[in-house]
């Protein structure tokens, strides 16, 4: 009889048990989903790739253009910088008996008029013969000019750059580093000039740019047109640096249902609902917010 009861007992102990876990885990089911929430997402941003390259270039070249001509002094080194307007090369080519005829056509023109000059009347005849001297005289020095620019040539360099001269001999002067990149019909409108980016460097480092052009016409106008689009920064990149660049992004973003009172959305954790006053913007119908939350934090929806 004893056992009888002992057994009745335990059932019913198990079942209470069983019963008890079974409203613990209903009221903790109909705790967990008392809030409606939103996931936040990770930022959207749009990302581009580029290459430095030179905004401008320009060929110049230390070959003589002549037989007779030779190269007198080269005073530019690879990978030097210039200044616009700076004597990169001279050349040299005998032009001296060039000169000693121009020499003396301006002798004899000016003796011309000397001469010219003895006579008393300065009649209309003298002064259309003047004239004629003098032009005589202007066309001879204008030669001599010449001849002595032809014998001493200088190739002056077109820009301020780098210059550099390549395997094959080919000299240019590169201007300034610009980064260039290249987008689809599809994105051009992402590219607005004077917008700012990010610029991630091939070696992880960001720094700071800003869209400074976009193409109107395509390069390439195939099944999907392509243009060309530059990117400048205020640090100088090396040439032939692949960046990536990226376009500032607004934050995460926030439903409108998730804020309250302007600035303040309730994150929940454990099951718990904790307030936080962010510093959001609005956008649309959303706000977004660059601190203070994060991609997988759940938000109260009201």
């Amino acid at each position: 009889m004893k056992k009888i009861k002992l057994t009745i007992w335990g059932i019913a102990i198990v079942m209470a048990i069983i019963t008890v876990a079974v409203v613990l885990g209903n009221a903790s089911d109909s705790h967990k989903a008392k809030y409606n929430t939103y996931t936040v997402k990770s930022e959207q941003t749009d990302n581009f790739t580029g290459v430095v390259q030179a905004d401008q270039r320009h060929a110049v070249s230390d070959e003589p253009k002549s037989d007779d001509e030779t190269l007198a002094s080269s005073n530019v080194r690879n990978g030097e910088e210039v200044t616009k307007g700076q004597v990169l090369f001279t050349f040299y080519k005998n032009m001296s008996s060039e000169i000693n005829s121009a020499n003396l056509e301006i002798r004899q023109a000016q003796l011309t008029i000397q001469q010219l000059n003895t006579t008393t009347d300065k009649n209309t005849d003298y002064q259309i013969e003047l004239a004629k001297d003098q032009e005589m005289l202007s066309e001879a020095q204008a030669k001599l000019s010449k001849i002595n620019q032809e014998q001493n040539r200088t190739v002056l360099a077109p820009i301020a750059g780098t210059y550099f001269k390549d395997s094959e001999g080919r000299s240019f002067i590169y201007g300034t580093p610009i980064i260039q990149g290249n987008v689809n019909e599809f994105s051009l409108d992402k590219i607005k000039s004077g917008k700012k980016v990010t610029v991630i460097k091939n070696n992880g480092e960001k720094i700071k740019g800003t869209y400074s052009s976009k193409d109107k016409i395509p390069y390439n106008n195939g099944a999907v047109s392509y243009y060309h689009f530059q990117v400048s920064t205020d640090e100088t990149l090396n040439y032939g640096m692949h960046v990536q660049i990226q376009n500032s992004t607004r934050g995460y973003k926030i439903p409108k249902a998730a804020v309250k009172s302007g600035d303040t959305v309730y994150v929940v954790k454990n099951d718990k609902k904790h307030r936080r006053v962010l510093d959001l913007t609005k956008y649309d119908n959303n706000y977004y917010v660059k601190k203070g939350i994060k991609a997988g934090d759940k938000l109260v929806l009201f």
